[in-house]
């Protein structure tokens, strides 16, 4: 008789018999608890990821980064300290093409006597934002992180950072709650 009851140093009724795969069972605290794991650790990928574009450290993940000139942010309402939603500006290589096509454009303009109205000259500029802003006056230069291939560019500031931190903290301490309750419902504590 003694060798069918449960002689191990485990849960004392977690294993009811002999491939009844009891023990695997979780119960709902459990689940509770991993489903709090999980999405906490969603949630902290998701703030590293925000931390990560706003630091400039995107550049070792392998995302574009550029530094930007000739900036123009069109929010007048600005402060000092404050983030401007929405600026233009030039990458090194927009300022050498936008160059050489204003000079186009002022070449074509001399002929207009003889060739008619020239064609405008197309300039290239980018939109950034989180452009960090005196209130008073654009930045000389910004730079920024493009995650996805033609999408639009986020500066490098102190508030995208703080704006990341938020998730990324509330992310591991969900991910911590939801491994303490897996672990207090299961029996182990202490450990």
């Amino acid at each position: 008789m003694a060798a069918l009851g449960n002689t191990g140093s485990g849960n004392a009724g977690c294993c009811g018999g002999p491939g009844r795969g009891e023990c695997a069972r979780w119960s709902g605290r459990q689940l509770k608890g991993a489903a709090l794991v999980l999405a906490g650790t969603l949630l902290f990928a998701v703030g590293g990821f925000i931390v990560v574009t706003g630091t400039g450290l995107s550049k070792l993940v392998g995302m574009r980064v550029e530094t930007f000139g000739r900036i123009s942010c069109h929010d007048t309402r600005a402060e000092k300290g404050q983030t401007v939603w929405h600026c233009f500006g030039e990458t090194p290589a927009q300022q050498r093409a936008n160059d050489a096509e204003r000079e186009r454009a002022a070449r074509d303009a001399l002929r207009v006597h003889i060739d008619g109205m020239p064609k405008s000259a197309q300039i290239e500029r980018s939109r950034i934002t989180f452009a960090d802003h005196d209130g008073r006056n654009d930045p000389e230069t910004i730079t920024a992180t493009q995650v996805f291939e033609g999408g639009r560019w986020f500066a490098h500031s102190g508030q995208l950072f703080g704006y990341g931190m938020i998730p990324l903290l509330g992310g591991a301490g969900m991910a911590a709650w939801g491994v303490y309750r897996v672990r207090e419902a299961g029996g182990v504590r202490g450990r």
